[in-house]
């Protein structure tokens, strides 16, 4: 009897944990972020600039990058849910990738399965985690291609513009 009862006792302070976790507030990752390559730890050439806007709606999340390498700009936008059920594909010519998004804690997590035109497969979970004080927004990638030996993790640090 005794036994029985601490067993309901943790799983009653397991659920409510788990109850507290999904309630808690999400931090509000909103604003336009511009790149800062000194603060960065990347494995990749670093783009000559970076701007990245999120505005986020929960569950809504729309997030919006343009890359500029030399004379050349690169925009990915993304609108998504943040349930980690719901499935964005997103179709170039360069790839195909299946992406959901969800809360791991206090980061936004967004979690791409790509696919190349001549069949390769890569993933690319990104961590999206703000600083203390909300200026600095630290994004964690983790990039790998299924198959192959070894993966890449950057980390790109944007500074929030107006502040």
């Amino acid at each position: 009897m005794k036994n029985s009862l601490i067993a309901l006792l943790v799983v009653l302070v397991a659920l409510t944990a788990a109850v507290e976790a999904q309630t808690s507030p999400k931090p509000n990752l909103s604003g336009t972020w511009v790149f800062n390559a000194q603060k960065s730890a990347l494995k990749v050439p670093p783009p000559s600039s970076m701007m990245l806007t999120i505005v986020q709606n929960d569950p809504q999340v729309q997030l919006a990058r343009t890359q500029v390498y030399g004379e050349q700009s690169f925009k990915w936008d993304l609108e998504i849910v943040t349930d980690g059920q719901k499935e964005v594909v997103q179709n170039s010519p360069a790839y195909t990738a299946n992406v959901r998004a969800y809360w791991q804690g206090g980061a936004l997590i967004v979690d791409q399965k790509i696919t190349a035109p001549d069949g390769t497969k890569a993933t690319d979970q990104v961590s999206y985690s703000l600083s203390g004080d909300g200026r600095m927004l630290e994004a964690v990638e983790h990039e790998a291609t299924v198959g192959a030996k070894g993966s890449t993790t950057n980390k790109w640090v944007y500074e929030k513009q107006g502040q």
